[in-house]
C-alpha cells in the first residue's frame, strides 16, 4: 500500500470545535493507503520534509490558507522549496480545493499566489463541488485535466422523521456562526421586510467572533432566537424537527462545498441554500432547494413548507455517498498517479 501524509493534523482534545471531517478522510483512506504522520503537525511545512523519503503522496487540505498562520511568509518559502524537492523525488501532491478562496480574509495577492502554485505543482485536484471545476477551469485552463469532482461525503444515515403539522420555527440556522455565513445579511434583510419581519428562526450555534456577535445581538427581533453555544449533532437533530427549513445563508463568494450541508441531509428535514457549490449540485434532489435572493427564500417557504421528505430518495442519496463508498472512489482515482 501507498503512503500518505496527510495534512493537518490536529490534537481533537485541544480544539475547542474540531471538524470531524479529518478523521473522518483518514478513516476512508486506510483501508487502501498507510497515513505515515499521526501526530498533531505542530510545526508547520517543516514537518513536510520530516517524511519525504518515506511519503508516496501528500494529501493537503486548506493549504492555501498559510498566509495567514504564525510566520506564514516564511512558511510559504519552504513550502516552494518543499515543492520541488518533491517534484525530484517524484511524491504525489494531492490537493483539496474545499473554497474559491479563503473565508478567513478577503482576496489578497498572498492567498492569491498560493493559489497559483497549488494548482500548478499538484498532481491531482479533488473538489467536492462541481463548480470547483469551473473555477479551476475560469481561472487555470491548462490545468483543468487535474480536478476530480467526488461529492462530499454524510456522517450520518438519514432519519424518518414524523411529519408535524405546525412547526415552531420557519427556519433552522445552525453551525459556528461566521461572517462569511452571512448570518448578519440575511437579519438585516429580515427586519426591512414587511413580508418577513413575521417569519420565526432560530440560530444554534456558537459565535467566536465578539465584534460580529455584537452585531448579530443588535438587529435581533422578537421572532429570532440566539442560542450562541456548542451543540452536538445529536441536539442540532433535534432542534431541527421544530423547523420547516434547514436554512444556509452562506455569501456565495467564497463557498464551493459544505459538511454541514451533508449533516443537515442526514436530518430528514427540507433544505434551502444558496444558487452555488455543493447546494446547487444537490438541488435535484426534491429537499434541497436554492435562492438567488432573500426574496426567494420567502417564496419557498411559502410554497414548499408542507412538502414531505421522499424518504426512499433520501436513503439512496446516503448509500451512494457514505465515506466508505467515497474512500473507494478515491482510491481508484489516486491509483492512477504514476
Amino acid at each position: 500500500m501507498k503512503n500518505i501524509y496527510f495534512y493537518p493534523q490536529f490534537d481533537y482534545e485541544k480544539e475547542a470545535s474540531p471538524n470531524p471531517y479529518i478523521k473522518d478522510f483518514q478513516n476512508a483512506l486506510e483501508s487502501n493507503f498507510i497515513i505515515i504522520n499521526q501526530q498533531e503537525n505542530n510545526r508547520g511545512v517543516l514537518d513536510f520534509f520530516k517524511y519525504l523519503l518515506k511519503a508516496d503522496i501528500y494529501l493537503l487540505n486548506w493549504i492555501e490558507d498559510l498566509p495567514l498562520y504564525n510566520f506564514g511568509k516564511f512558511q510559504m518559502f519552504f513550502f516552494i522549496i518543499f515543492l520541488l524537492l518533491a517534484k525530484i523525488l517524484n511524491k504525489k501532491i494531492v490537493w483539496v480545493l474545499h473554497n474559491k478562496y479563503s473565508h478567513f480574509t478577503k482576496k489578497n495577492s498572498w492567498t492569491d499566489f498560493m493559489y497559483q502554485i497549488l494548482v500548478r505543482y499538484s498532481d491531482f485536484i479533488l473538489t467536492h463541488s462541481k463548480d470547483g471545476i469551473s473555477f479551476v477551469k475560469d481561472n487555470y485552463p491548462e490545468q483543468a485535466q487535474k480536478v476530480h469532482y467526488l461529492n462530499h461525503p454524510m456522517r450520518e444515515e438519514p432519519v424518518k422523521n414524523e411529519k408535524i403539522s405546525v412547526k415552531e420555527f420557519d427556519f433552522l440556522i445552525w453551525g459556528t456562526i461566521q461572517p462569511y455565513k452571512g448570518v448578519l445579511e440575511f437579519l438585516n434583510f429580515i427586519n426591512n421586510s414587511e413580508k418577513a419581519k413575521d417569519l420565526k428562526i432560530l440560530i444554534a450555534g456558537k459565535c467566536f467572533n465578539k465584534d460580529y456577535k455584537k452585531k448579530i445581538l443588535s438587529v435581533l427581533s422578537e421572532n429570532v432566537t440566539f442560542k450562541n453555544d456548542f451543540f452536538t449533532l445529536e441536539e442540532i437533530k433535534n432542534m431541527a424537527q421544530s423547523a420547516n427549513f434547514i436554512l444556509f445563508t452562506h455569501k456565495t463568494v467564497s463557498v464551493l462545498s459544505s459538511g454541514a450541508l451533508m449533516d443537515a441531509i442526514s436530518m430528514g428535514v427540507r433544505i434551502i441554500g444558496p444558487n452555488n457549490g455543493s447546494f446547487r449540485d444537490l438541488s435535484s434532489l426534491s429537499f434541497v432547494s436554492n435562492y438567488k435572493n432573500y426574496e426567494d427564500i420567502i417564496k419557498l417557504n411559502q410554497s414548499a413548507r408542507n412538502e414531505s421528505i421522499d424518504y426512499k430518495e433520501l436513503k439512496e442519496f446516503y448509500s451512494e455517498n457514505t465515506w466508505q463508498r467515497f474512500g473507494e472512489n478515491l482510491n481508484f482515482e489516486l491509483q492512477k498517479l504514476n
